[in-house]
């Protein structure tokens, strides 16, 4: 029989399908795709908003449910793996079928990446509208927090909020800008110390808590707790006077500010908490 050339790679095959050999057929006619734009995803519960209702499971069920509806699936799914990130998740497919009836079913492998909005579902909506219990503030000094430094702040909480999803521990219901910094607000004291911490230890800090007791229920007084968590966003080359000497910044950490005598040369490292209790003035840089 004489052979035929694809039109597409040049090849010479038995028959042509539709126009174009086997495997340009199947590259064409992959057995799974995702055709939609973002889904709509509850950046707490993990939720999707699938045919006007929010649609909650395992992972993969619900994967393959966002592909059928948003998509195509064809033949038979073998396996799945999904890497879950806030935005988008990356699925990993392998897929038993064929794209045409006179094309042989084969294993194929596919990359999808379904990309998300984040929202809240009615249900974390609903648990939200409780009133909060606690409140963390952040604040700096001696410079303010810019846009990016929030952002990073932001981000960080957000995190933190997905990877304690299953855990039940609360919920944010109300950030708000304040004129130094953030207020956090939480339906649970033990969210807001949690991130008080995650975000203490990732910059140079200091934090304390304060309770304050908001009324009585069922004989027991009700606490309000308060967290703060102050920041210090001094730079390396800033100008400070400490103990009436004038010294600059060196390094930064989460538990010291080094610094370097402007007159003597002598390095020391002041901990955290004296630049709370102790008397230190910015200069600039």
């Amino acid at each position: 029989m004489a052979k035929v050339p694809c039109p597409s790679c040049g090849r010479l095959v038995d028959k042509l399908i539709e126009g174009l050999c086997e495997d340009c057929y199947i590259e064409r006619h992959p057995l799974v795709e995702y055709r939609e734009g973002e889904i709509l995803r509850c950046k707490y519960c993990g939720a999707v908003f699938l045919k006007g209702k929010w649609m909650r499971g395992r992972g993969d069920q619900v994967f393959l449910k966002i592909l059928s509806e948003k998509g195509k699936v064809v033949g038979k799914v073998e396996q799945i793996d999904a890497r879950d990130f806030t935005d988008y998740a990356e699925l990993f497919l392998t897929l038993h079928g064929s794209p045409h009836p006179e094309i042989p079913p084969r294993t194929l492998k596919y990359n999808i990446r379904i990309p998300f909005k984040l929202d809240i579902c009615n249900v974390c909506m609903e648990k939200l509208s409780k009133r909060e219990v606690a409140v963390l503030q952040i604040r700096a000094s001696p410079r303010p927090l810019d846009a990016e430094f929030k952002k990073k702040i932001l981000h960080i909480v957000e995190q933190e909020l997905l990877k304690l999803k299953s855990k039940k521990i609360g919920f944010v219901s109300s950030i708000k800008e304040a004129a130094s910094g953030i207020d956090i607000y939480t339906t649970s004291a033990n969210l807001a110390r949690h991130l008080a911490r995650v975000i203490h230890e990732t910059w140079p800090s200091y934090a304390m808590e304060t309770a304050k007791v908001v009324g009585i229920r069922d004989g027991k007084k009700v606490y309000h707790m308060t967290y703060l968590v102050r920041l210090f966003t001094y730079r390396v080359g800033d100008l400070i006077i400490v103990g009436g000497s004038e010294k600059v910044v060196t390094e930064l950490n989460n538990k010291y500010i080094g610094v370097r005598d402007v007159q003597s040369g002598g390095y020391e490292q002041i901990p955290i908490s004296d630049f709370v209790h102790k008397t230190v003035l910015y200069k600039g840089s």
